[in-house]
């Protein structure tokens, strides 16, 4: 009894411990994502307002040459995944990769000195920070551009979180089943006493009780494995008596499959008992 009060108590402390390691854990990396994200956000939204404004003139004017120099200029930064220029018609006029689309705004969109920004996914499932802002000329929208930051940092924190949590808790698991082995044993062996006293108390006694084939009448052990474990596709109906008596002089030419009896003649009237005695033991068992 005082042992199992000791293993308890180790295991509620085990449990504590692990538990204010990960909310410890989890703070400073809540701690380094907010400090990211608002570091990718405050960069995002001076890069967007700065962009609107260069393209603003080259938008207006249509010029296809100035707009994609401005925009190789701006994904020159190594941070941007993605850029695109759209006009009045809300036409995508200028982009940067072809094979990335445009996020759509969620419910957590921010909007910082008129450039709108909010989390995304890209095609290939890599968080991205989506910035958005209207394009002006003299006071007058022309059109709007986007910017996409990666997150991939972000997405590193989490993971690594992940990681972490998991991976301290199997080991804490570890602990448990090694303070509790004893403990477990004995659940164990309670478990099969109860399933066998279980089984007696139905007539059924699976230490002493075998079970006879109601075709050939050989004896096997009574367990539910008796049934589960056979394959028919391998299962010898004929076998040879030279098999069983001498090993070393088996002759496997004489043994034949339980699919073989079709395809043979001369076994045809095997088939018919077979198939004949099955059907009376069905009957019985459905009366």
């Amino acid at each position: 009894m005082k042992l199992l009060k000791k293993n308890r108590n180790r295991l509620i402390l085990c449990i504590v411990v692990w538990w204010m390691c990960i909310a410890v854990f989890y703070m400073i990396t809540a701690s380094k994502i907010s400090r990211v994200g608002k570091t990718i956000s405050q960069s995002g939204v001076e890069m967007a307002k700065a962009f609107s404004s260069s393209v603003s003139l080259p938008l207006l004017e249509l010029d296809m040459p100035t707009l994609s120099a401005l925009l190789s200029e701006a994904t020159s930064n190594s941070d941007i995944v993605y850029a695109a220029i759209i006009d009045h018609k809300n036409n995508i006029v200028a982009y940067t990769n072809v094979e990335l689309i445009m996020s759509a705004m969620n419910e957590s969109t921010r909007t910082v000195d008129q450039v709108s920004f909010w989390e995304g996914n890209s095609y290939d499932h890599k968080k991205n920070i989506n910035f958005f802002s209207d394009v002006t000329y003299a006071e007058t929208k022309i059109g709007e551009i986007y910017l996409a930051f990666s997150a991939a940092e972000i997405d590193k924190f989490k993971k690594r979180f992940g990681s972490v949590a998991l991976s301290s808790f199997t080991i804490m698991l570890l602990v448990i089943i090694v303070l509790y082995y004893k403990e477990l044993r004995s659940i164990v062996s309670k478990l099969r006493v109860a399933y066998r006293t279980q089984a007696g108390s139905m007539g059924i006694f699976v230490e002493t009780t075998c079970i006879v084939c109601p075709l050939c009448g050989t004896n096997q052990p009574f367990s539910q494995e008796v049934f589960n474990c056979i394959n028919l596709n391998k299962f010898k109906i004929i076998r040879s008596t030279n098999s069983e008596l001498k090993p070393e002089r088996s002759d496997k030419s004489k043994d034949i499959f339980l699919s073989e009896i079709a395809k043979r003649k001369d076994l045809g009237w095997l088939k018919r008992q077979v198939i004949v005695r099955c059907i009376e033991i069905i009957k019985k068992l459905t009366v």
